[in-house]
């Protein structure tokens, strides 16, 4: 079935870190500033040949028409 909602919804990848610390700080920014925002989490390691301890990337994306207010709010905010 053809979905409209995801063609015209799109999100673009605004930040990312593996500091969950760091994550936390710039999710609180965005929602100050009334930002919509989605996460996602990708983890590597851990796993059978997935290599030594974990490894975790938060990345977080944005509506492309909130890209800029994102990067002031996340850039130049105060702590």
């Amino acid at each position: 079935m053809f979905n409209l909602k995801k063609i015209f919804n799109k999100w673009e990848l605004n930040y990312s870190t593996q500091e969950v610390g760091e994550y936390s700080n710039i999710i609180g920014r965005l929602q100050n500033k009334g930002v919509k925002y989605k996460t996602k989490t990708i983890s590597s390691g851990g796993g059978e040949r997935g290599g030594y301890g974990f490894a975790s990337t938060y990345q977080v994306y944005v509506p492309k028409e909130a890209v800029h207010m994102a990067n002031k709010a996340i850039h130049h905010s105060k702590h």
